[in-house]
């Protein structure tokens, strides 16, 4: 009974890890989430529903929408930017209405879900560039948390070499002063 209940436990934890933000479903069953595709083909996948994030590029409130310039990345099954993954290309992200630059700020990372609208000459720097345009319906910011992760702070296992040890092999536990560790960056809501 116990059992059943613990992977009861489990199951739900693991299904509401991978869960897509509502802010993020699209009215199709599977949006096109590689802006590669949209480059390869864009006439062929004008109006089709998309499902975008990345880095934001930049910034600028217009007169009825806000327009968001992207860093395409490739996105986790519930639509998180993978970090440090390489770029796909940029993109326009169109949203009606006002979002406030300090809070979507360059830098940040952002997820969108809307239609392809087509496409928009642009630059970058001084080189010219398509843009891909997204009309939003949905937008999701992340954040980057960082902890450190201490690798076995306490014990470490040490060879045996003396005739006290364990008979089938296993090293002997010894205790570890130092501190072995590494800085982990994870996406989060």
């Amino acid at each position: 009974m116990f059992g059943k209940l613990f992977l009861g436990v489990i199951l739900v934890f693991m299904v509401g890890c991978a869960s897509l933000p509502a802010t993020l479903v699209t009215k199709s069953k599977d949006p096109i989430t590689d802006l590669t595709v949209i480059l390869q083909h864009p006439q062929a996948n004008e109006g089709k529903y998309v499902r975008l994030g990345g880095v934001i590029a930049s910034i600028r409130n217009e007169q009825q929408q806000t327009r968001i310039e992207m860093v395409a990345m490739p996105l986790t099954a519930d639509g998180r930017p993978i970090l440090h993954a390489q770029s796909q290309g940029r993109f326009i992200a169109y949203v009606h209405g006002f979002l406030e630059p300090i809070e979507y700020a360059k830098g940040r990372l952002l997820t969108v879900v809307g239609q392809f609208s087509g496409d928009e000459p642009g630059k970058i720097g001084q080189y010219p560039y398509t843009f891909p345009v997204v009309q939003v319906s949905g937008e999701q910011l992340w954040q980057v948390q960082q902890q450190v992760q201490l690798d076995d702070p306490f014990w470490t296992r040490q060879p045996c070499y003396s005739f006290n040890c364990d008979r089938w092999g296993n090293d002997l536990m010894m205790p570890n002063f130092g501190v072995n560790g590494r800085i982990v960056e994870r996406v989060v809501l």
